[in-house]
């Protein structure tokens, strides 16, 4: 079989710790999805003065600071296909309560329940959600979010997020990957750890182009040239103008690109969209699983992990985008303790191997190899699915940061992606 094919879903468990080289370029591609230069700063953070201590009678011992009582449901918002899976909910690629290892071994551990929500189908879409609770200071209804990190050094920019107690989370304060640290936006994870770091790149099923008598596209140009109502670009925006971009042979580095740039991008995916081009977030998924286009743009993890056979992820020889998308406690969040507590179990090495024994994108967590290792020594991976885990050091030089633009190109961006998308 093909090696870029995927077979039923058992298989996407099979998982195989990646030596040698290509571990030599995962740093590199870690430090390639942090923030850029424009980013904005957190809040600063308070001094509160300390009280001189007191000190205790000799015979008394001074009594701990109790810790707070787990309370729920934890209700948290994320994306599709970004957390294990067993059954048919593995099988539909969909959350279900019961379905995920993970969860329920949360749930067990703290007495607590969790209302887990794929609800995240593109940043845009999502903080439209939440705008206004935010600016009104209201709750939002949510103790948990995952977004990409122009978004979210956004929401800590404008004080909308809730700062984390770092001691009731010490296994991201051991174990987040040093790549991954020091942020510009927010230097000390006071507000922030990440969840998945991945790539956008080109997704299509070789059957359905066979079928069809459609060469696989090797490039963005080839992606291009495709019927433009059997093709999908992203309602991600950064996403979709980042590789528009390298289709053009344009830097996609913010420091370098103008509004002329971005212009161009636009005036050559219009005609795409005359011609019946659609923009989606991950619900790409069910248009390939009922196979209603021949190709699109998608996330690294996505389709690998699919369990459709034929369902192909590949590298754009232009290049790709690399981003980081991070867990944060909204403003005002009714479990805010009980949220802390999940980020600090899913950073529990043994957890986060679990995790990406199913999830085919890059995980944060110190400690998580080995143990994925151990797990998998009797069936290794082929070098298609190794690649997306940890990208070797030719696919890192590919890969490109298009998150932190200036507030004008930010501007222009969403003015000619709404005419686009016919907005």
């Amino acid at each position: 079989m093909d090696q870029r094919k995927t077979g039923v879903r058992g298989e996407i468990s099979r998982r195989a710790f990646l030596q040698g080289s290509a571990l030599a370029g995962f740093g590199a591609f870690l430090a390639a999805c942090t923030g850029g230069a424009q980013s904005p700063s957190a809040p600063a953070s308070i001094a509160v003065p300390t009280p001189p201590p007191v000190s205790p009678s000799p015979s008394v011992a001074p009594s701990p600071t109790p810790k707070p009582i787990p309370t729920g449901p934890l209700e948290w918002a994320t994306w599709e296909a970004y957390i294990d899976l067993v059954g048919k909910a593995a099988e539909a690629q969909k959350y279900a309560p019961g379905s995920s290892p993970t969860i329920e071994q949360f749930k067990k551990k703290y007495s607590v329940d969790v209302d887990y929500v794929e609800k995240i189908n593109d940043n845009e879409e999502f903080f439209a959600t939440l705008q206004a609770p935010f600016v009104s200071g209201l709750p939002t209804g949510w103790d948990l979010i995952v977004m990409t990190d122009w978004m979210a050094a956004q929401l800590i920019s404008k004080g909308w997020i809730e700062q984390i107690d770092q001691s009731n989370v010490p296994n991201c304060v051991a174990n987040l990957r040093d790549a991954l640290r020091n942020q510009p936006w927010d230097a000390k994870n006071d507000f922030h750890y990440p969840w998945q770091s991945g790539m956008t790149g080109i997704g299509f099923n070789t059957k359905t182009l066979k079928a069809v008598n459609k060469p696989e596209p090797k490039s963005l140009k080839d992606l291009y040239a495709l019927p433009a109502n059997k093709i999908t670009f992203l309602t991600e925006s950064r996403d979709t103008f980042g590789l528009g971009l390298l289709k053009l042979g344009k830097s996609a580095d913010p420091a370098q690109t103008t509004a002329d740039d971005l212009q161009a991008v636009h005036d050559d995916i219009k005609p795409l969209t005359e011609k019946g081009l659609r923009f989606t977030g991950n619900d790409y998924l069910q248009d390939f699983a009922a196979k209603k286009v021949y190709a699109a743009m998608v996330w690294s993890g996505d389709l690998a992990s699919s369990g459709t056979e034929g369902d192909t992820f590949v590298f754009p020889e232009e290049g790709v985008m690399v981003w980081t998308d991070n867990m944060m406690i909204p403003k005002g969040a009714k479990n805010k303790y009980t949220a802390e507590l999940m980020m600090n179990f899913v950073y529990d090495p043994k957890i986060a191997a679990q995790i990406e024994n199913y999830v085919y994108y890059v995980c944060p967590v110190n400690g998580a190899e080995d143990i994925l290792k151990a797990l998998n020594k009797s069936a290794p991976l082929d070098s298609y699915h190794l690649n997306l885990l940890f990208p070797p050091a030719d696919i890192v030089a590919k890969q490109h940061n298009f998150q932190f633009l200036t507030p004008d190109l930010d501007k222009s961006l969403k003015e000619l992606f709404l005419d686009l998308q016919g907005k």
